[in-house]
């Protein structure tokens, strides 16, 4: 039969093992998270500069359709703070 001590220690172990487990896990699970955020970050960013050319080829082709645009967003913004 074992001791109380020796039952002791093999339940300190056990526990020290679940938290190294835990902490390996939780590890893991940070740095997943950190790639996915980066994937997603990377993503959007592509999205946007993809937006953002098309926008200025639409201003490079019509220009004077794009100043119409933006002084008829000027003059509603102004009617809408008024």
């Amino acid at each position: 039969m074992a001791t109380p001590k020796a039952k002791t220690q093999e339940s300190q172990q056990k526990i020290e093992e679940a938290y190294h487990l835990a902490e390996e896990a939780t590890s893991e699970a940070v740095h997943s998270l950190k790639n996915k955020a980066q994937e997603s970050l990377n993503e959007g960013s592509e999205k946007v500069k993809s937006v953002t050319n098309q926008a200025e080829n639409i201003i490079k082709e019509r220009p004077l359709l794009s100043i119409g645009c933006a002084f008829l967003a000027g003059w509603a913004v102004s009617k809408l703070i008024k």
